[in-house]
């Protein structure tokens, strides 16, 4: 943009300011029109917003000091940049000493010219010319510098992006520098001459408050502050802009936006780093809860949502998402299941959200909406994002979070094939619930060497294996927030706790995983009786019950009317203990077409049969019922039973 100091150096317009002192006030003052009016007053309806006015100096000689200030005073509520007289002499004593009086009094831009009214008519084209043309650049700088934001403040790279578009929109060296975050944390172009770093980092460090552009070592430099106040000259945050050509004033405007989202950018950063924190300790306690560990997660919860886990009872919810879709579904999740549900993100699983739900007795103080109609919000979610799908478990105790989050899991796969996308586990897809007192002994018997362990290690180990159990050992590491080596460690002193002769058990074995995941689930069911235990059954004995058999035929009922390859398929997968390659080779077909018939017997018995472990150790023991093979092996010696 042109000013008045420009103007007056154009030997052809003759123009001077009033007086020296109205020169230094105004002559950076911008201009973009000028209109000369012969007869000026202060009911015309003129535009003159950033426009000098020139008119003749005789024409305002005679105005009383009440119409000259009324004169000057619409040109300044009009926005004008100044005020010009004509005149035929010497411009200093040309100016009439009442408009001088009303200029000073106004702080208005007052001027005196020689030049005719024709000159001003193509002074005003030419500087509507300049204007237009630097406004043209100033809105390519702003559409460049635009182009190189960011689409969202929560990527890392943030800062980088903002330095970089601003350097390429003003061509200068652009650095920013954080001293509370130890120095330099962005700068552009990273090939920039030694004296502009330099020069740069002096500046940055000085104790120089300025906000105005200076010149150092033959360079122009701007300091911005960013995020802290004006006049703050120790520590905090300031972008620097180094050039070797002068700043013009409106891209410096840039300069101070990109001060203010670099501030807005460090806030996120922070508001980012809580939230992750947070998330952080909401996911430690899920891991806690998951490991038994529950006073723990109690305590760990109590700063972070206080009450949220003073009960008795829990649900568990498992939200399955399309890939990508986690983080859209967890962002609207958050909000609504604050203080009413410990919500995260499924270690094991990268499509999966957790969902940890309190249950309140009636008539506690806690009642009300803000505790009520959880899983109707959540069912909301899952109705408004396709390829979404919800499981819930039952009620359970919150030493049982493992347990319940099992369920949910079972029954989400069941979710996926249901017009709501939502199902909730009942128990009557399940073995152990159908088993009678005598079952329970039993599994009682299998897992009495972990029973008589020390109580904080048998819970360790118990709680570990019945995860490894139901999902790979890296999956289980991450539900628990432990290492891989160490679930392996505890699961191999299972299998030598429980192992018979001197050997360990086979827990690469899918019949052994079978057996000690049903005698698991028997015993988290059971409740002793105080009378004495009559003789203990087989397990054979058990599996011919009326319940298993019915069981069974129902489970796999539904491959009877499905294509005749998908049984012998699965028979020979469970056969070659979960192999697919092995399944292939003795069907006699490829690994895919195995794989191809075992997701179409996944959506048939809806059961997890390749992600999850439970499904396959279901299917083991239905085949086992139903067909005899595979022959599954006694965990423990039998019992003596007397006649």
């Amino acid at each position: 943009m042109s000013t008045l100091g420009y103007l007056e150096r154009l030997p052809e317009l003759a123009l001077e300011f009033a007086d020296e002192a109205n020169r230094i006030a105004h002559r950076d003052r911008g201009v973009v029109g000028a209109q000369f009016v012969s007869c000026l007053t202060a009911e015309a309806g003129l535009d003159v917003a950033d426009c000098l006015v020139i008119t003749e100096a005789t024409a305002l000689a005679a105005l009383a000091p009440a119409r000259a200030d009324r004169l000057l005073r619409s040109l300044e509520r009009r926005g004008a940049a100044g005020l010009a007289l004509a005149v035929r002499g010497d411009p200093a004593g040309g100016i009439p000493p009442v408009v001088r009086g009303a200029a000073l009094r106004l702080s208005l831009p007052l001027m005196a010219t020689r030049a005719r009214a024709e000159v001003w008519t193509c002074v005003d084209r030419d500087l509507s010319r300049t204007w237009q043309r630097q406004a043209t650049r100033y809105m390519e700088r702003i559409a460049q510098f635009v182009g190189h934001l960011p689409d969202g403040f929560h990527r890392p790279d943030v800062r980088e992006h903002l330095v970089t578009g601003l350097s390429k929109s003003m061509g200068a060296y652009v650095l920013f520098v954080d001293s509370t975050a130890g120095g330099v944390r962005a700068e552009y172009p990273l090939d920039a001459p030694d004296v502009h770093r330099y020069t740069a980092h002096d500046i940055a460090l000085s104790r120089d408050t300025s906000r105005s552009p200076q010149f150092r070592s033959g360079l122009h430099v701007v300091r911005v502050a960013v995020g802290q106040a004006v006049g703050q000259a120790d520590g905090g945050s300031f972008l620097v802009m180094v050039s070797a050509a002068p700043f013009e004033a409106e891209t410096l405007a840039l300069a101070d936006h990109t001060g203010k989202l670099l501030a807005l950018a460090q806030d996120v950063a922070h508001v980012r780093r809580l939230s992750d924190s947070a998330r952080g300790v909401r996911l430690g306690v899920f891991q806690m809860l998951m490991g038994g560990q529950t006073v723990l997660a109690q305590r760990a919860m109590e700063g972070l949502s206080p009450g949220l886990l003073q009960a008795e009872q829990i649900r568990v919810y498992v939200i399955s998402t399309p890939p990508g879709a986690r983080e859209d579904l967890v962002d609207a999740l958050e909000p609504v299941a604050d203080g009413r549900a410990l919500l995260v993100r499924c270690p094991a699983r990268g499509d999966h959200v957790v969902a940890v739900e309190p249950l309140r007795r009636a008539g506690r103080a806690t009642d009300g909406p803000s505790w009520a109609g959880l899983r109707h919000v959540l069912t909301d979610a899952i109705a408004a994002r396709p390829g979404c799908a919800m499981g819930g478990s039952r009620p359970h105790g919150l030493a049982e979070v493992s347990d319940a989050y099992s369920e949910a899991a079972h029954a989400l796969v069941s979710a996926h094939h249901t017009v709501g996308r939502v199902g909730m586990f009942d128990g009557s897809s399940q073995l152990a619930p159908l088993l009678g007192e005598a079952a329970h002994r039993w599994a009682e018997h299998v897992v009495a060497p972990l029973l008589g362990l020390p109580y904080a290690v048998r819970d360790e180990l118990i709680g570990t294996m019945r995860i490894a159990l139901e999902f790979p050992y890296t999956q289980t590491a991450r539900i628990l927030g432990a290492h891989r080596n160490t679930v392996a460690s505890r699961a191999a002193r299972v299998a030598e706790v429980l192992g018979r002769e001197g050997r360990p058990l086979d827990l690469k074995d899918v019949r052994v995983r079978a057996v000690l995941h049903l005698a698991l689930s028997l015993l988290r069911t059971w409740n002793p009786r105080n009378e004495a235990a009559p003789d203990l059954p087989s397990l054979p004995s058990i599996l011919r019950s009326a319940p298993a058999r019915t069981w069974a035929e129902g489970m796999l009922h539904p491959l009877r009317d499905a294509s005749p390859s998908l049984s012998p398929t699965v028979r020979a997968w469970v056969r070659c203990n979960l192999h697919i390659d092995d399944t292939a080779e003795s069907v006699g077909v490829g690994a895919a077409t195995v794989r191809k018939r075992l997701r179409r017997t996944e959506a048939l018995l809806q059961r997890d049969l390749c992600t999850g472990l439970a499904g396959a150790h279901a299917l083991t023991l239905a085949l086992a019922v139903t067909t005899g093979e595979p022959r599954l092996p006694e965990l423990r010696p039998a019992p003596t039973v007397h006649a």
